[in-house]
């Protein structure tokens, strides 16, 4: 009898052993993918001109201008994109007429072609900081407005010379960045 126990008692051994064996066969697994998305900058520089025939986008052929005179060309930031602090800066290079870049020092070329800024934008280290952040298909106030060309100043060297004002505008996101452009950090590299 002891061994019919003994054999029960084996085969039952054998046979939780079978099926716990076959539970661990019995698992699951599953994999989550979680997609972040984030939210983009995008700006575009707008360039414009009051005419006769009334706000016009700037030409591409160039103004021509006599000593003296102030030429409308307005330069603003739109915003296509999610709201953004933005900066901007402008260039100017003038071309003799044979069309070779003029080296003309910073203070003289200041006096000879003098751009003026619109209120809402503050200069800091060579660039304008536009003081609100922009909404997304909003525009900024124009960084400038009018170009003038001083009379005096433009002496008989700059006749048949071609001036650029080249403008450029770089935007940051706002959320989680300071309060203003001025204290926004990851601008790009100059």
């Amino acid at each position: 009898m002891k061994r019919k126990i003994l054999a029960l008692a084996a085969a039952v051994v054998l046979a939780a052993a079978s099926v716990t064996g076959t539970i661990a066969y019995f698992t699951a697994e599953d994999t989550a993918h979680n997609v972040i998305t984030t939210a983009g900058i995008d700006i575009a520089i707008e360039e414009w001109q009051e005419t006769e025939q009334g706000l016009l986008p700037y030409p591409d052929k160039p103004v021509e201008i006599m000593p003296g005179t102030t030429v409308s060309k307005i330069a603003l930031i739109r915003n296509e994109d999610e709201k953004a602090f933005i900066r901007a800066k402008f260039e100017i290079v003038v071309f003799d007429q044979d069309g070779n870049i003029m080296e003309i020092a910073e203070d003289e070329l200041k006096n000879i072609i003098r751009i003026e800024t619109g209120e809402k934008w503050t200069e800091k280290d060579g660039w304008y900081y536009y003081n609100e952040a922009v909404l997304t298909g909003e525009k900024t106030e124009p960084l400038f407005s009018e170009v003038h060309f001083d009379g005096p100043m433009m002496t008989n060297e700059y006749q048949n010379c071609k001036a650029e004002i080249n403008v450029l505008a770089q935007a940051v996101q706002t959320a989680h960045n300071g309060e203003t452009a001025i204290e926004a950090l990851g601008w790009p590299e100059n």
